[in-house]
Order: C-alpha cells, then structure tokens, then sequence
C-alpha cells in the first residue's frame, strides 16, 4: 500500500532557489511598521500644529515687512501734527476747525475712541511745528506735538 508519488506537494510552501529556509520579508520602512495607528494620528496633527505656528509666524513677519515698507513710502512729509483739543460732542469739534479754518489754519478732526480729535497743521518733524505750537498755546492751553 505504500506507494510513491511522482509529484511533490508544493501548495503550501515553496522552496527557495538558494536554501530550502524560510526568508522573513524585511519591511520597507521599519520605523512606520514600529508605531501604532494612533500614534501615527497624534504625530500627524503635532505635524500639522507646527507647519500652522511656523506659517502664522512667516506671516507676521511679512506683516511687519510690508507695514514698514508703507510708513517708510508715506515720507516724513505728515509725520507730525499740533493737537489742539479733545471734544466729546461732535458739533463742537467741527465748530473750533470751522473757526480755525477762517484763522488761515489747517484743521484736522477725526474720531479716537469716544473722542473727536481737533489737530492743526502737518509737519515733517518736531522742530518745525514749535513756532505755531506757542502761538497756538495762546489759545489753547493744552496744546502739544503729535504724531499722525
């Protein structure tokens, strides 16, 4: 009853060229095979978290850039002005620069918080407003020098 077979089974294994030992495949990127699937989630968004802090930061930068480039294409032709006086109503504000306006002067009004700002004149610096500062703290005791 022992009969032999003229044919090997080979459904199961196959045998190597080389040995007839079993080769265990060598993954292509060990590092990944290491870490879990979460792990491989948390270190995704701390990777997202980080590109978002660097770009923020190269915004800012450029931010700062592009307002420096500006103030420096403006010139220091307006830099300064003379405050005058600081109003809460409104109507009042406009009734001073009206009368400025008829002393030969350069009003300015604009609103700051819940003030409106009463200014004369534009300067380029500090030292060439100093003559019509004393002659406006004439009028106005709590002149002084501002920037724009």
């Amino acid at each position: 009853m022992t009969e032999k077979q003229d044919y090997s089974q080979s459904e199961l294994f196959t045998q190597s060229l080389g040995s007839g030992q079993y080769k265990p495949r060598i993954p292509a990127n060990p590092f990944l095979t290491r870490i879990r699937g979460y792990e491989k989630i948390l270190l995704l968004i701390m990777g997202l978290v980080l590109l978002s802090i660097i770009s923020f930061s190269l915004g800012v930068e450029k931010g700062k850039r592009t307002a420096l480039a500006a103030s420096k294409s403006i010139g220091p032709a307006s830099c300064y002005t003379i405050q005058v006086a600081a109003f809460k109503d409104r109507n009042l504000a406009l009734r001073q620069a009206q009368w400025l306006t008829s002393q030969g002067l350069a009003p300015l009004v604009f609103a700051k918080g819940n003030y409106i700002i009463l200014c004369v004149g534009k300067f380029s610096n500090q030292d060439s407003a100093q003559p019509l500062l004393i002659q406006l703290q004439r009028t106005y005791a709590g002149c002084r020098i501002r920037r724009l």
